[in-house]
């Protein structure tokens, strides 16, 4: 079992199983309701091997309580190079889009953010591969499978990512609390948007980096937003600008 990554949750290995990813086995509650057939029937017409077990082992397998009755054996998720992924932003037509994780550390803010990603139609979310959230469970559950989608790019440096980007002719927006405020920018262009972890912001290097500053006025004497928020409401300002 060491050799796979779980998926749990039934949104997660539903878009596991339609993404076409290698799975080795799936685990259903032997007790399954309705919400779970189109599932199994998914996993049956793929040939891949459906245990039914109990919910106590359940549990056991995932770590935790939320599986929603079903657990995925996956082989990891295939991540591009910086090279790769700059070469697909320069064959594509249009404008290009990624978004850039700064040590974000919890998966289920990583998560959310390459589902709103996702769904604002970026090509791809750069991340570190240390000091930053692992891609896992956690990540594979709050993205609801957008992670099996869009291009993960993982680096070592994320200042140096940067530099490569804006060789590429990409402009960078930081999200940060001491900027122009987000509506005041025009993101038609060819855009890489970085998000800092919460309660710390971005990095000092990565901010000066930044051609601009983004930042979300708030009211009520609130300080931040939780950062997969934050990044859902730039992403979209950025494309309704576009």
């Amino acid at each position: 079992m060491s050799n796979y990554e779980r998926v749990s949750g039934r949104n997660a290995v539903r878009e596991t199983l339609k993404s076409g990813r290698n799975i080795n086995k799936l685990y259903i509650s032997e007790n399954h309701d309705s919400g779970l057939v189109n599932i199994i029937k998914m996993a049956k017409s793929k040939g891949i091997s459906i245990k039914k077990t109990n919910r106590h082992k359940l549990d056991s397998i995932a770590g935790n309580p939320h599986h929603q009755g079903v657990i995925a054996l996956c082989s990891p998720v295939e991540t591009v190079s910086l090279r790769e992924l700059t070469d697909k932003l320069n064959k594509k037509e249009g404008k290009s889009l990624v978004v850039i994780l700064d040590n974000i550390t919890d998966p289920h803010n990583a998560g959310a953010i390459i589902r709103s990603a996702y769904c604002a139609g970026a090509d791809g979310v750069i991340m570190q591969n240390r000091r930053s959230a692992s891609i896992g469970e956690g990540m594979y559950k709050s993205s609801a499978g957008a992670l099996e989608y869009i291009d993960i790019c993982e680096v070592s440096n994320i200042s140096q990512t940067i530099d490569a980007l804006k060789k590429e002719g990409l402009f960078v927006v930081g999200l940060d609390m001491d900027g122009e405020n987000y509506y005041d920018i025009d993101y038609d262009m060819p855009l890489a948007i970085v998000v800092g972890a919460e309660g710390k912001g971005l990095g000092r290097l990565v901010k000066e980096k930044c051609d601009f500053i983004s930042s979300i006025p708030l009211k009520n004497n609130f300080d931040s937003l939780n950062a997969s928020v934050a990044a859902g409401i730039v992403l979209f300002e950025a494309v309704k600008c576009r």
